[in-house]
């Protein structure tokens, strides 16, 4: 399967808000002749890609992943002190943490641009098919509709742009939150009529992720009967046939999902096994990286999502050993090591997170590192690790096992263990590698420590690239969209709409599929079915995935779900939180700033 690649240069900034596409054309051919050709109309679509990847997922240094899922009840702050600049501010909700946002905003309001351009050249293309060029701009109405989603919800109603912009735009006026779900849905119903069913190049959107996008925008507007952020307050009745909308999207998907081109896999670890990164299965939408850096419209910069998740930092404040270091080597003197990269350890799961998973569920074992292998030797002979005092000293151990030969852990030992069951003082200092009680770095959970299971969703070490493992980066792949997450989202349009059975049933099926054994075991009753039910079960299979601010704010529960599960967030304010700040750059380049930043920022 073809690799996505990129044909266009790169995009300008354009002035305050958005970018342009690159008019610069080495043919020497003026670019509106260009695009009405068929060769140009495929790089114009195609460039309706570049800013997601160059800035949104996983490259920019303010990685959106941190947007999506910091700030909520399974993610926690590891700065102890709340002290690491924007990073502690977003996740605590403490003063203005815009400067966090600006490149995603930058990202998705290009992308819109970018796709505002090749909507309007739909209809001027020459020498293709209305058909091709019905499937060519269902791209960009999708990738406009995904867009525009994540503009909205993250700022509310504001800047609403349905045209191609070349020139900068000095004053922005505000649209309401319904304009916006108008183009959206409008977008998603054309995308999910015109997407072929599969790509030449992986990457390109398909029909699959039309309805999956589709199930998620409606449900969400549904939510809006409360006026929030410049929406006009929907109806009851309004509400009731968005969550239809969502359901039929949702249910249509899962029930032919053989001829939509994608599947459920059978177990937890095959989802993010990166065997499978390059052609999943369960993927709905994915943001390419390549191992070529010709192919990065950021050149060095690829994926850089699993570093924030990760827990060795390759410093004393962590996880770390003089027999760990960060390395790309898989053989140390003729024994097999496992890759072992510095992360940021910036996003911590929280205690609620981990307890989620129950004795059976895999989902626990697939979706976080807990052990760490020796990498590095410090014996004489080359073939171990032998404790050193400061090493011990940091893990609460025993002094005794301080260059003591019989605690000596071989090449590709057992370092570090990360332990949901709590070992005595007694039973760790018997044990030659070191155990971390997980109870124990909760002990306060304002401050939890950093002896934490780190989530490898994101992390892929066959794909790590460049040559520096303390500077990594990845040509892994990122999952944006999967259809796990439409079995959730089918089940709680159903759950909404009172029909509980048909709502059990998806989400036995994902859960048995997380069970040991498939045994049912983990099977639930409608009964079971509550709120708090559904967002736990969302926490534990989609946690890490771009997600779960969204999610809380769609259900209206960030606050009462801080509360219960991560008392970091105690400084949320729901009348101005539930709204991201803009970023002040943004603001100082147009002549309505003040008025345009959302209220409390």
């Amino acid at each position: 399967m073809k690799t996505f690649k990129f044909i266009s240069a790169a995009l300008l900034l354009l002035g305050a808000w958005g970018c342009e596409l690159d008019e610069v054309n080495p043919s020497s051919v003026p670019t509106d002749q260009e695009w009405r050709t068929a060769a140009g109309y495929e790089k114009l679509v195609n460039n309706c890609y570049f800013d997601l990847i160059r800035i949104v997922y996983g490259q920019a240094e303010d990685t959106f992943v941190v947007n999506a899922e910091g700030g909520t009840d399974i993610w926690q702050d590891t700065n102890p002190t709340g002290s690491n600049g924007n990073w502690s501010r977003l996740m605590r909700y403490d003063g203005d943490f815009g400067g966090l946002l600006g490149e995603a905003y930058q990202g998705f309001y290009a992308t819109v641009n970018s796709c505002n351009a090749a909507i309007e050249y739909a209809e001027k293309v020459q020498g293709l098919t209305p058909e091709r060029i019905d499937e060519l701009v269902a791209e960009a109405h999708y990738l406009r509709a995904h867009s525009l989603y994540h503009i909205v919800e993250q700022y509310g109603g504001k800047y609403l742009p349905e045209s191609y912009t070349k020139s900068p735009v000095s004053s922005l006026p505000c649209s309401t939150v319904n304009a916006f779900y108008k183009v959206i849905l409008d977008d998603l119903e054309f995308a999910k009529q015109h997407l072929p069913v599969s790509q030449a190049v992986f990457g390109h959107v398909t029909r699959a992720a039309a309805y999956h996008l589709l199930a998620r925008a409606a449900l969400t507007y549904a939510s809006y009967t409360d006026g929030l952020g410049h929406a006009e307050k929907i109806t009851a009745e309004e509400s009731r046939r968005l969550i239809e909308t969502a359901r039929d999207a949702a249910d249509y998907l899962i029930d032919h999902a053989a001829e939509l081109g994608v599947r459920l896999y059978d177990e937890a670890e095959e989802v993010f096994d990166e065997a499978n990164n390059k052609t999943n299965a369960e993927a709905l939408f994915v943001i390419c990286h390549s191992k070529q850096q010709a192919y990065n419209p950021r050149g060095n910069y690829y994926n850089r999502t699993w570093k924030h998740f990760g827990a060795y930092a390759s410093s004393t404040s962590g996880i770390y050993l003089d027999g760990l270091k960060a390395s790309y080597a898989t053989e140390v003197n003729g024994v097999t090591v496992p890759k072992l990269a510095k992360c940021n350890c910036i996003l911590e799961p929280s205690k609620y997170l981990i307890d989620l998973y129950g004795e059976k569920d895999t989902r626990y074992e697939a979706f976080f590192n807990d052990s760490y292998y020796i990498n590095a030797a410090n014996t004489a002979d080359g073939a171990a690790y032998r404790w050193t005092k400061t090493d011990a000293a940091r893990y609460g151990l025993d002094e005794a096992r301080v260059d003591n030969p019989v605690f000596d852990i071989p090449l590709g030992g057992l370092a570090v263990y990360i332990s949901r069951k709590t070992y005595t003082q007694a039973e760790r200092d018997a044990l030659p590698y070191a155990v971390c009680n997980i109870a124990d770095n909760y002990a306060d959970p304002m401050q939890p420590g950093r002896f934490f299971p780190s989530l490898k969703k994101h992390d892929a070490p066959s794909l790590y690239a460049g040559t520096n493992a303390s500077k990594p980066y990845s040509s892994a792949d990122n999952i944006i969209y999967r259809l796990g997450e439409t079995y959730l989202l089918s089940a709680e349009a159903h759950w909404r709409l009172g029909t509980t059975g048909r709502a059990k049933e998806r989400l036995n099926d994902l859960r048995n599929r997380a069970c040991k054994d498939h045994d049912h075991s983990m099977d639930i009753a409608e009964a079971d079915i509550t709120q708090d039910f559904l967002l736990d079960e969302y926490a534990r299979e989609m946690c890490g995935e771009w997600g779960r601010w969204f999610t809380l704010k769609r259900f209206r529960a960030i606050e009462s779900r801080l509360a219960k599960c991560n008392p970091q967030g105690a400084k949320f304010d729901p009348a101005i939180h539930y709204l991201r700040p803009i970023p002040s750059w943004m603001l100082t380049s147009i002549d309505n700033g003040e008025e345009y930043q959302n209220p409390g920022y």
